[in-house]
């Protein structure tokens, strides 16, 4: 009925006239970014605002402690403090994709990815993968290896979300290696704010004078 109303509303056309078709006259543009680009953003602006945060503590050291020393140990707490935040978020980040290898093969949709490009790296050849979620969109992910195919599985109502259905042995290993990952983060962190708190409390203030 609607496609009715719309064609008999629409001027006539002349018999002899060329047929059109439509799809070459509808254009497609992205007016969103992607959960990816979206992500990609928030850590980029994370990343500034831990690096200025330790900045500022730096700063803060070496003005609260009045000697050279207390200017060193803030820039070691600025490099050191942003490189411990910087190894935390790589353990958690693990951790997540490792929690997904587990939740997501037994909760959600197992299909076959096919391979679509090819990569390597210093840990070894690796590759961009193909797989279709039930609505018939297909979605591409990173995978490491060279098998032409994977099996992965994806969230039933988040089809970009995806993870590869590796063997157990491997998801334990991978638990495992993202908890230390992020307990060293998590110990580098600490010793930088030990430092800090050792500055603000006196505890430095007479390194520089002579015993």
């Amino acid at each position: 009925m609607f496609a009715s109303a719309v064609t008999t509303g629409l001027p006539p056309r002349p018999r002899d006239a060329d047929a059109v078709d439509g799809a070459s006259l509808v254009s497609v543009e992205v007016v969103a970014e992607s959960v990816r680009e979206r992500r990609a953003r928030w850590a980029k602006r994370l990343a500034v605002a831990v690096v200025l945060g330790f900045a500022v503590l730096a700063v803060a050291m070496g003005v609260v402690g009045g000697n050279a020393a207390t200017w060193f140990l803030g820039f070691m707490v600025l490099i050191v403090g942003s490189a411990g935040a910087a190894i935390t978020a790589v353990g958690a980040g693990g951790l997540w994709l490792v929690y997904q290898a587990w939740y997501l093969p037994r909760y959600g949709i197992t299909v076959e990815a096919v391979r679509a490009s090819d990569a390597s790296d210093l840990l070894g050849r690796s590759g961009n993968y193909m797989y279709t979620d039930t609505s018939g969109v297909s979605h591409r992910m990173y995978v490491k290896g060279s098998a032409a195919t994977v099996a992965v599985a994806f969230h039933p109502a988040k089809p970009a979300t995806a993870a590869v259905c590796h063997f157990w042995g491997r998801k334990v290993w991978d638990t495992v290696f993202g908890l230390g990952v992020l307990l060293f983060g998590l110990a580098v962190l600490a010793s930088s704010v030990a430092l800090a708190l050792g500055t603000f409390m006196g505890e430095y203030a007479d390194a520089m004078t002579p015993q």
